[in-house]
C-alpha cells in the first residue's frame, strides 16, 4: 500500500503529466475503501496487471483498517454494491417502456440499505502448556 511517506509500485502522482488532471482519495474518507475496490474491479475487467489490481484491493483493505483504527466511520463494501445495485435497479425501472413494475421510490431505496461495519477479528486463544 502506497502512503505519503512511502508511495506504492504504482504511485500515481508521480505518474501524472504535469497537466493532468487527478483525484486523491484519503484513507480517512468513509467511501474511499469502495471506490478503490470498484475501480480495480473496472481495471481488471480492463486487462490490467494482477499486481496493479492486488495493490489497489490491498489498499481498500487497508483505508478500512486504518478507519477503523482512527476511530473514524467505516462503510463496508457490501453497502456500497447493494446501492450499486439498487442504482441499476431503478435505471431499469424508469428505462423499460411499458414495463409492469413501479420505479424504485427513494424511501423503497434507503429501506434496502443495510449498515455494514468492520469488525477485527479476535486475537486466535494462546496455546496453554
Amino acid at each position: 500500500m502506497g502512503t505519503k511517506a512511502n508511495p506504492g509500485a504504482f504511485d500515481c502522482y508521480a505518474n501524472a503529466e504535469p497537466d493532468e488532471p487527478l483525484f486523491v482519495l484519503l484513507g480517512r474518507d468513509k467511501h474511499a475503501p469502495t471506490l478503490l475496490w470498484l475501480w480495480a474491479a473496472l481495471r481488471e475487467l480492463d486487462g490490467e496487471t494482477s499486481e496493479k489490481v492486488y495493490e489497489a484491493r490491498q489498499c481498500s483493505v487497508d483505508m478500512i483498517a486504518y478507519q477503523h483504527d482512527h476511530g473514524r466511520e467505516t462503510v463496508g463494501i457490501a453497502q456500497s454494491a447493494l446501492v450499486a445495485v439498487m442504482e441499476l435497479m431503478r435505471a431499469a425501472n424508469q428505462a423499460v417502456k411499458g414495463a409492469k413494475n413501479n420505479p424504485t421510490t427513494l424511501d423503497q431505496f434507503r429501506a434496502f440499505l443495510c449498515a455494514s461495519r468492520f469488525e477485527a477479528e479476535p486475537e486466535p486463544a494462546k496455546e496453554t502448556a
